[in-house]
């Protein structure tokens, strides 16, 4: 009776979220992504962010400008590595007792990114995070799926959507992913400005995800 039950449950989110318009969105000239309408985007001179809901989760999308005034060169795929788990890890040092789990490396056409689950818990229950983390052309970006654990089910087509959905120029090439000394190239955040940032981006998520509770 329960996977009927879990079945039935699933074909009616599918058709909502079939019925749901989305439409692609250029974040910039590189990359691109669907998402549903309503959407929010703030653009300032070195950030990029994108809020959405769906019929069960919230998408975030933050885009971030290399620092010049710090230069770690990348020059290797390793030193791309290295970067990512560092970014993991702060993300994790911003979220308080967050748990990291599934991390992989993926690819996205030719450049290498990082997927990852956040844990969380808000105090009213649990929450998951799925995270795409990319650096390439100066900028990190960082693609978010929220949604409420008992929904992992359910929730499955729309981020599988959202995630597939992610898209790169074809001029765009591995090496766009390194960083150079000569060029003045960062593709490092200062620590204490990403731990702010991932504060503050937590808080706006525990505020949809209240606020999404209370309707």
């Amino acid at each position: 009776m329960k996977k009927v039950m879990i079945t039935f449950w699933a074909c009616l989110i599918a058709c909502s979220s079939s019925a749901q318009k989305w439409s692609t969105v250029s974040i910039d000239s590189v990359v691109s992504v669907q998402l549903p309408k309503g959407y929010e985007k703030t653009d300032t001179t070195n950030q990029i962010q994108l809020l959405a809901l769906t019929g069960l989760g919230t998408i975030m999308i933050l885009k971030s400008d290399d620092n010049p005034k710090e230069i770690p060169d990348i020059e290797k795929d390793r030193h791309l590595e290295k970067y990512y788990k560092k970014y993991i890890k702060s993300i994790s040092k911003s979220s308080g007792s967050g748990n990291i789990m599934n991390e992989k490396s993926a690819l996205l056409g030719a450049l290498e990114v990082k997927d990852f689950t956040l844990q969380v818990d808000s105090g009213s229950g649990k929450q998951y995070r799925d995270f795409r983390i990319m650096h390439a052309n100066g900028a990190t970006y960082v693609f978010q799926f929220l949604y409420d654990y008992l929904q992992e089910e359910l929730v499955k087509p729309e981020k599988l959507k959202f995630f597939n959905s992610i898209k790169v120029n074809e001029t765009i090439e591995r090496q766009d992913q390194y960083t150079s000394l000569n060029t003045k190239k960062s593709n490092a955040i200062k620590p204490g400005w990403l731990i702010g940032g991932g504060a503050i981006l937590l808080a706006i998520i525990l505020f949809i995800i209240l606020k999404r509770r209370r309707t």
